[in-house]
Protein backbone atom coordinates (compact mmCIF):
# COMPACT_ATOMS: atom_id res chain seq x y z
CA UNK A 1 0.00 0.00 0.00
CA UNK A 2 2.98 2.49 1.44
CA UNK A 3 4.66 1.90 -2.33
CA UNK A 4 1.31 2.44 -4.17
CA UNK A 5 1.07 5.44 -2.37
CA UNK A 6 4.48 6.72 -3.29
CA UNK A 7 3.90 5.61 -6.98
CA UNK A 8 0.59 7.59 -6.93
CA UNK A 9 2.52 10.80 -5.33
CA UNK A 10 5.14 11.17 -7.49
CA UNK A 11 2.74 10.75 -10.35
CA UNK A 12 1.48 13.54 -9.03
CA UNK A 13 4.35 15.27 -8.01
CA UNK A 14 4.90 14.62 -11.90
CA UNK A 15 1.99 15.95 -13.66
CA UNK A 16 1.77 18.99 -11.10
CA UNK A 17 5.30 19.48 -12.74
CA UNK A 18 4.30 19.36 -16.30
CA UNK A 19 1.29 21.43 -15.57
CA UNK A 20 3.11 24.66 -14.19
CA UNK A 21 5.74 24.20 -17.09
CA UNK A 22 2.88 24.63 -19.25
CA UNK A 23 1.11 27.35 -17.32
CA UNK A 24 4.39 29.41 -16.92
CA UNK A 25 5.39 28.57 -20.76
CA UNK A 26 2.38 30.10 -21.83
CA UNK A 27 2.30 33.19 -19.93
CA UNK A 28 5.54 33.82 -19.19
CA UNK A 29 5.77 36.38 -21.79
CA UNK A 30 2.72 37.92 -21.17
CA UNK A 31 3.64 39.59 -17.60
CA UNK A 32 7.06 40.31 -18.97
CA UNK A 33 5.50 42.30 -22.20
CA UNK A 34 3.33 43.81 -19.97
CA UNK A 35 6.14 45.23 -17.74
CA UNK A 36 7.97 46.21 -20.76
CA UNK A 37 4.93 48.40 -22.09
CA UNK A 38 4.82 50.01 -18.73
CA UNK A 39 8.30 50.77 -18.47
CA UNK A 40 9.16 51.72 -22.66
CA UNK A 41 5.72 52.75 -23.92
CA UNK A 42 5.54 56.10 -22.31
CA UNK A 43 8.57 57.07 -23.14
CA UNK A 44 8.66 55.64 -26.87
CA UNK A 45 4.97 57.76 -27.19
CA UNK A 46 7.00 60.74 -25.75
CA UNK A 47 9.93 60.95 -28.31
CA UNK A 48 6.90 59.77 -31.11
CA UNK A 49 4.85 63.02 -30.30
CA UNK A 50 8.08 64.96 -29.83
CA UNK A 51 9.23 64.03 -33.49
CA UNK A 52 6.08 65.60 -35.04
CA UNK A 53 7.09 68.94 -33.97
CA UNK A 54 4.63 71.33 -36.29
CA UNK A 55 6.05 72.66 -39.76
CA UNK A 56 6.50 76.24 -38.72
CA UNK A 57 9.60 74.66 -36.00
CA UNK A 58 11.21 72.21 -38.80
CA UNK A 59 14.07 74.84 -39.74
CA UNK A 60 15.03 76.29 -36.38
CA UNK A 61 18.36 74.81 -35.49
CA UNK A 62 18.86 71.16 -33.83
CA UNK A 63 19.86 72.29 -30.39
CA UNK A 64 16.08 75.21 -30.63
CA UNK A 65 14.25 71.85 -31.47
CA UNK A 66 15.47 70.31 -28.28
CA UNK A 67 14.28 73.04 -26.21
CA UNK A 68 10.61 72.99 -28.35
CA UNK A 69 10.95 69.41 -27.61
CA UNK A 70 11.27 69.84 -24.23
CA UNK A 71 8.83 72.12 -23.79
CA UNK A 72 6.30 69.19 -24.40
CA UNK A 73 6.71 67.82 -21.29
CA UNK A 74 4.08 69.95 -19.46
CA UNK A 75 0.36 70.44 -21.27
CA UNK A 76 1.09 74.57 -21.34
CA UNK A 77 4.16 73.78 -22.64
CA UNK A 78 2.88 71.77 -25.79
CA UNK A 79 -0.12 74.38 -25.96
CA UNK A 80 2.16 76.94 -26.67
CA UNK A 81 3.80 75.58 -29.05
CA UNK A 82 0.84 74.81 -31.35
CA UNK A 83 -0.45 77.98 -30.76
CA UNK A 84 2.41 79.60 -31.55
CA UNK A 85 2.40 77.87 -34.60
CA UNK A 86 -0.78 78.27 -35.40
CA UNK A 87 -0.07 82.14 -35.47
CA UNK A 88 2.84 81.94 -37.53
CA UNK A 89 0.90 79.95 -40.08
CA UNK A 90 -1.67 82.21 -40.22
CA UNK A 91 1.05 85.28 -40.81
CA UNK A 92 2.79 83.49 -44.03
CA UNK A 93 6.10 82.54 -41.92
CA UNK A 94 8.14 80.05 -40.10
CA UNK A 95 9.90 80.60 -36.75
CA UNK A 96 13.65 81.45 -36.95
CA UNK A 97 16.22 81.38 -34.30
CA UNK A 98 19.34 82.86 -34.76
CA UNK A 99 22.47 82.90 -33.05
CA UNK A 100 24.04 85.91 -32.04
CA UNK A 101 27.84 86.27 -30.70
CA UNK A 102 27.23 89.43 -29.42
CA UNK A 103 24.46 88.49 -26.85
CA UNK A 104 25.00 86.89 -23.68
CA UNK A 105 22.89 84.40 -21.78
CA UNK A 106 19.64 85.74 -23.60
CA UNK A 107 16.39 85.37 -26.26
CA UNK A 108 15.57 88.31 -27.85
CA UNK A 109 12.42 88.03 -29.77
CA UNK A 110 12.92 90.60 -32.68
CA UNK A 111 9.17 90.35 -35.09
CA UNK A 112 8.29 88.46 -38.03
CA UNK A 113 8.62 85.08 -36.00
CA UNK A 114 12.38 85.71 -35.21
CA UNK A 115 14.53 84.99 -32.23
CA UNK A 116 17.74 85.92 -31.86
CA UNK A 117 19.74 83.53 -28.93
CA UNK A 118 22.92 83.40 -26.97
CA UNK A 119 23.00 80.52 -23.96
CA UNK A 120 26.16 79.35 -23.77
CA UNK A 121 26.56 79.25 -20.04
CA UNK A 122 22.75 78.65 -19.21
CA UNK A 123 21.39 75.63 -17.85
CA UNK A 124 18.56 73.43 -19.43
CA UNK A 125 15.63 74.87 -16.91
CA UNK A 126 16.88 78.39 -18.14
CA UNK A 127 16.43 77.74 -21.71
CA UNK A 128 13.10 76.53 -21.65
CA UNK A 129 11.83 78.84 -19.65
CA UNK A 130 13.35 81.76 -21.76
CA UNK A 131 12.12 79.78 -25.42
CA UNK A 132 8.60 79.74 -23.44
CA UNK A 133 8.35 82.99 -23.32
CA UNK A 134 9.72 84.14 -26.89
CA UNK A 135 7.17 81.59 -28.12
CA UNK A 136 4.39 83.63 -26.25
CA UNK A 137 5.61 86.91 -28.49
CA UNK A 138 5.12 84.63 -31.47
CA UNK A 139 1.58 83.40 -30.03
CA UNK A 140 0.82 87.52 -29.69
CA UNK A 141 1.97 89.30 -32.98
CA UNK A 142 -0.44 89.47 -35.72
CA UNK A 143 1.93 88.70 -39.08
CA UNK A 144 4.76 88.64 -36.94
CA UNK A 145 4.86 92.49 -36.00
CA UNK A 146 6.65 92.78 -32.97
CA UNK A 147 4.61 95.22 -30.28
CA UNK A 148 6.28 97.66 -28.10
CA UNK A 149 3.46 97.90 -25.78
CA UNK A 150 5.07 96.37 -22.23
CA UNK A 151 1.48 94.57 -21.45
CA UNK A 152 2.93 91.82 -24.12
CA UNK A 153 6.33 91.35 -21.68
CA UNK A 154 4.05 91.06 -18.39
CA UNK A 155 1.90 88.59 -20.33
CA UNK A 156 5.15 86.46 -21.58
CA UNK A 157 6.83 86.32 -17.91
CA UNK A 158 3.55 85.47 -16.07
CA UNK A 159 3.31 82.31 -18.56
CA UNK A 160 7.14 81.99 -18.04
CA UNK A 161 6.15 82.14 -14.00
CA UNK A 162 3.51 79.20 -14.14
CA UNK A 163 4.96 77.43 -16.91
CA UNK A 164 8.01 77.08 -14.27
CA UNK A 165 5.45 76.52 -11.35
CA UNK A 166 4.06 73.29 -13.46
CA UNK A 167 7.54 71.94 -14.82
CA UNK A 168 9.43 72.54 -11.14
CA UNK A 169 12.25 74.94 -12.86
CA UNK A 170 13.15 77.81 -10.99
CA UNK A 171 11.78 80.86 -12.08
CA UNK A 172 13.80 83.84 -13.43
CA UNK A 173 13.03 87.05 -14.47
CA UNK A 174 15.83 90.13 -14.77
CA UNK A 175 17.00 89.26 -12.18
CA UNK A 176 19.66 92.22 -10.81
CA UNK A 177 20.20 93.54 -7.03
CA UNK A 178 17.09 92.13 -6.25
CA UNK A 179 14.37 89.81 -7.02
CA UNK A 180 11.49 92.68 -6.90
CA UNK A 181 10.30 92.05 -10.38
CA UNK A 182 9.67 88.38 -9.95
CA UNK A 183 7.88 89.01 -6.83
CA UNK A 184 5.35 91.52 -8.82
CA UNK A 185 4.97 88.61 -11.52
CA UNK A 186 4.18 86.27 -8.50
CA UNK A 187 1.58 88.49 -7.00
CA UNK A 188 0.24 88.80 -10.23
CA UNK A 189 -0.12 84.94 -10.57
CA UNK A 190 -2.23 85.34 -7.50
CA UNK A 191 -5.24 86.88 -9.10
CA UNK A 192 -5.34 83.99 -12.37
CA UNK A 193 -7.16 80.87 -12.42
CA UNK A 194 -4.81 78.32 -13.84
CA UNK A 195 -7.86 75.67 -14.45
CA UNK A 196 -9.99 78.54 -16.52
CA UNK A 197 -7.78 80.94 -17.70
CA UNK A 198 -9.69 83.70 -16.06
CA UNK A 199 -9.04 86.31 -13.57
CA UNK A 200 -10.28 85.67 -9.62
CA UNK A 201 -10.40 89.37 -8.67
CA UNK A 202 -10.43 91.43 -12.01
CA UNK A 203 -9.81 95.02 -9.81
CA UNK A 204 -6.72 93.47 -8.21
CA UNK A 205 -5.23 91.85 -11.18
CA UNK A 206 -5.83 95.18 -12.62
CA UNK A 207 -3.95 96.57 -9.62
CA UNK A 208 -0.79 93.82 -9.68
CA UNK A 209 -0.43 94.37 -13.56
CA UNK A 210 -0.28 98.27 -12.89
CA UNK A 211 2.72 97.88 -10.25
CA UNK A 212 4.10 95.15 -12.75
CA UNK A 213 4.41 97.84 -15.41
CA UNK A 214 6.25 100.37 -12.27
CA UNK A 215 8.61 97.80 -11.74
CA UNK A 216 9.68 96.37 -14.99
CA UNK A 217 9.75 99.97 -17.03
CA UNK A 218 12.33 100.68 -14.44
CA UNK A 219 14.93 97.96 -16.28
CA UNK A 220 17.21 99.46 -18.98
CA UNK A 221 15.77 96.74 -21.63
CA UNK A 222 11.97 98.02 -21.53
CA UNK A 223 12.67 101.91 -20.55
CA UNK A 224 10.69 104.47 -22.85
CA UNK A 225 13.92 105.21 -24.30
CA UNK A 226 13.37 101.80 -26.00
CA UNK A 227 10.36 103.11 -27.47
CA UNK A 228 8.21 100.71 -24.78
CA UNK A 229 5.15 101.99 -23.75
CA UNK A 230 1.86 101.12 -21.77
CA UNK A 231 -1.54 101.07 -23.56
CA UNK A 232 -4.94 101.45 -22.25
CA UNK A 233 -6.50 98.99 -19.82
CA UNK A 234 -7.61 96.99 -19.07
CA UNK A 235 -5.19 94.48 -19.53
CA UNK A 236 -5.60 90.87 -20.42
CA UNK A 237 -3.37 88.00 -21.02
CA UNK A 238 -5.66 86.08 -23.86
CA UNK A 239 -2.81 83.83 -25.18
CA UNK A 240 -2.28 82.75 -21.43
CA UNK A 241 -5.35 82.06 -21.17
CA UNK A 242 -6.14 79.80 -23.89
CA UNK A 243 -3.42 77.77 -22.75
CA UNK A 244 -4.91 77.23 -19.55
CA UNK A 245 -8.51 76.12 -21.02
CA UNK A 246 -7.48 73.60 -24.06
Amino acid sequence: MVKVNELSMTRINFLLVLVAIVLFGSCAESPLDMDQENLILPDLQIMNNKKELPAEFQDVPLIIKDALLGLYETKIGANLVNRAAEALKNSGIKARFVYQLGLKNTFKYIGNGCVEYNFAEMSTGDILQLVFHELIHMAQEPKGRLSYLLETEIEAYLGQYFYCMMSGKEFKALRGNNLNFEEKIKSLAQFFDIYTGKTTNESMFQHAFLIAFTEIGLHPLYGSDKGRKIGPSPYSVRILSSLMIN
